[in-house]
């Protein structure tokens, strides 16, 4: 099965095949950090609408730290 995270997804539950990552206290929230989560060899990180609120800087950082999460030939 393929490990797919949705990373700041609020209230959107994209089903039981996606780990949801967000800050909110939503029921299928699985992590709260998007800057420090306990998944590897992750497949695919989907994160709409989400980098906008970062700075340059850090959202350097959080896509260094995204794409190493990532399998080789992962999707970001």
């Amino acid at each position: 099965m393929k490990k797919m995270i949705n990373m700041g997804c609020g209230k959107r539950n994209f089903g039981k095949n996606w780990i949801h990552i967000d800050k909110a206290n939503y029921e299928h929230i699985d992590e709260k950090n998007i800057f420090n989560f306990s998944y590897n060899n992750v497949d695919l990180i989907y994160a709409s609408h989400l980098i906008s609120y970062f700075d340059l800087s850090t959202t350097t950082d959080l896509l260094t730290y995204w794409k190493s999460k990532l399998k080789k030939n992962g999707i970001l």
